[in-house]
């Protein structure tokens, strides 16, 4: 599992990509719009959509609905609150500490375990 640094890092990526920010507009100034709504904006054919929908999706960017046959495709606020969040800590002028990445539901529990498993490892190699 990615810490929440990695997250914040590859999310951050993938709207570097200015087609999928184009499509992010599309969709914010909408709420919710299908793949063809989408379409009507770009030149652009419909795998190359679907390519960077699926991107967006398994980035937890856009949050994908199916209403029938097609899917509704909306921004994921909550992503892109924790994205702004960071980057508005960046900007403020007092910097006391460093910016403090938002925390992945369990990844505490994820990294403790993994604490464990390792000081296992160093005591079994101490005993030999």
């Amino acid at each position: 599992m990615a810490s929440g640094f990695e997250k914040l890092m590859h999310r951050l990526s993938v709207l570097a990509e200015p087609m999928r920010l184009d499509i992010l507009t599309v969709i914010s100034a909408s709420g919710t719009c299908c793949a063809s709504d989408i379409l009507s904006h770009f030149d652009i054919t419909q795998p190359t959509l679907s390519h960077h929908m699926s991107v967006l999706i398994e980035n937890e960017i856009v949050s994908a609905t199916k209403n029938g046959r097609f899917m509704q495709y909306s921004i994921n606020k909550s992503a892109v609150e924790e994205l702004k969040t960071v980057l508005d800590a960046l900007c403020e002028e007092k910097k006391a500490e460093p910016v403090a990445v938002p925390k992945l539901q369990d990844e505490d529990k994820t990294r403790k375990k993994k604490k464990k498993s390792e000081k296992k490892k160093k005591d079994k190699k101490k005993k030999k």
